[in-house]
């Protein structure tokens, strides 16, 4: 049995190595290793891809709802539109009553590449002014926004979402597959639903935000906002120098952590992975923890706290004392850190 194994994979890795070699040879011969499959006809094409670059109308909107490629947007005094497209791709556009209005056609040419040699990306480039209402959908290759103050919606199926430099009202972002990334935005309201992949903002000033990822996690770094809500299905929620009036956080599968942060009321929740705070003002906490325990290093005075702790299974400390597994206090301080742990520790320090 043994050696008909082993002839047997004898035989595969050769059969693999021919097909390398007869692949490669193929390709110094002038085969291609990309092409095209035709959908309505049923039969292999070449691909033809297009090349475009002119101006448009001035426009302070956008509808835009594409299959293929990805989208880019960036500032400029006139608006311009440049593209890289598989022939059969290349979406309508138009510009009327001052919206940009760009839509798919049925796409019957599939383009297929073999090891990716030689590919080009497929995309769309966008120059417009600086105040732009949105609507945008794509399907396949995600955005990147650089510099354009979008308001609106933007949804991307497939691919990732990065927008830098941008200050509106209100912008709702839906991705379903892809990392979201913000970096120097300014919101009134921002709301972001992620399906699958990490939802990050990186120095933002924010109104009401609110961020849901089911796959992936939710990281914060120097963000300021009124109010904050956070919820994270599978992954972590990772805070560092956020400042926040309130900040309600929810963690099913995945810890909460908080590094230099400034927060006057926290409600946090985390199944599994626990609540961790690191040189963080907190005024007013309600924590419940399923698995993983409360650890708090905390700027203050431990003397400015009610407490109202709780742990099923683990300890409770306050500042190195251990306390009863039910440690309440209620003298009428200005402030109050309520935990619950199922199991896991409660391990609280303020200096």
């Amino acid at each position: 049995m043994k050696k008909f194994i082993l002839v047997m994979v004898i035989i595969n890795t050769s059969l693999l190595l021919l097909g390398g070699v007869i692949f490669g040879l193929g390709l110094l011969l002038g085969g291609k290793n990309n092409f095209g499959f035709d959908i309505k006809n049923k039969v292999f094409v070449e691909p033809i891809y297009i090349n475009e670059y002119y101006d448009l109308d001035d426009f302070s909107s956008m509808k835009i709802d594409i299959e293929l490629g990805k989208l880019y947007i960036e500032e400029s005094d006139k608006c311009r539109i440049e593209y890289r497209l598989l022939e059969e791709a290349i979406p309508d556009i138009k510009v009327e009553d001052e919206t940009l209005i760009i839509t798919h056609k049925d796409n019957k040419v599939i383009p297929i590449n073999i090891m990716n040699i030689d590919s080009e990306e497929q995309y769309i480039k966008l120059y417009v002014t600086k105040d732009q209402y949105a609507e945008i959908k794509t399907s396949s290759g995600g955005m990147e926004i650089k510099n354009v103050n979008i308001d609106g919606v933007i949804e991307s199926s497939s691919g990732g979402v990065s927008i830098t430099g941008s200050e509106a009202d209100n912008l709702d972002i839906k991705v379903s597959s892809g990392r979201t990334t913000l970096d120097n935005v300014k919101y009134e309201d921002l709301k972001a639903n992620q399906s699958s992949g990490k939802f990050v903002i990186n120095n933002a000033e924010v109104g009401n935000l609110y961020a849901r990822s089911l796959s992936g996690g939710i990281e914060f770094e120097n963000v300021t906002a009124e109010t904050i809500e956070g919820n994270s299905t599978s992954g972590g929620i990772d805070f560092t120098k956020v400042s926040a009036k309130s900040a309600n956080l929810d963690a099913n599968s995945g810890s909460i952590k908080m590094d230099g942060c400034e927060i006057e009321n926290l409600t946090a929740d985390s199944t599994s992975g626990g609540v961790k705070a690191e040189d963080t003002k907190i005024d007013n906490a309600d924590l419940d923890v399923s698995s993983g325990g409360v650890k708090l290093n905390l700027i203050g005075d431990v003397n400015d706290y009610d407490f109202d702790l709780d742990v099923s299974s683990g300890s409770i400390n306050v500042n190195d004392e251990k306390k009863d597994s039910k440690f309440i206090t209620n003298d009428g301080k200005g402030k109050k850190i309520k935990a619950e742990t199922s199991s896991g520790s409660i391990n609280i320090n303020i200096n």
